[in-house]
């Protein structure tokens, strides 16, 4: 994959989390923004989430209180995975932000 498709791709993704994000039931008292391709979702108690992409590595970054996990594109699936575990970006995100809210967060 080219740099240039990468971060189409890369920038898209982390567009439509934001949406998905923007219109989780449960999670109204998350502030989100996006700046410069990087996603923050900031919570209450001063902790957040950040999502960005690392075009050198073509990878989106994960940064949450479950801590740090890289995601690569996997073009069979058309989804973003981890690269240890397998999961899917929106399935990791989703366990952050339900420990992060008290209550289950579903970005579907």
């Amino acid at each position: 994959m080219s740099e240039n498709n990468f971060d189409l791709i890369a920038e898209n993704a982390i567009q439509a989390i934001m949406d998905k994000m923007e219109n989780a039931e449960g999670a109204e008292d998350m502030e989100l923004d996006l700046i410069n391709g990087v996603l923050q979702a900031g919570f209450e108690d001063g902790s957040k989430i950040i999502i960005n992409k690392q075009s050198p590595a073509r990878q989106i970054w994960l940064a949450s209180p479950l801590g740090p996990a890289h995601f690569s594109f996997d073009a069979e699936s058309q989804s973003w995975r981890d690269d240890r575990s397998g999961e899917v970006l929106e399935r990791v995100l989703e366990r952050a932000m339900s420990q992060k809210l008290g209550t289950t967060i579903r970005l579907d």
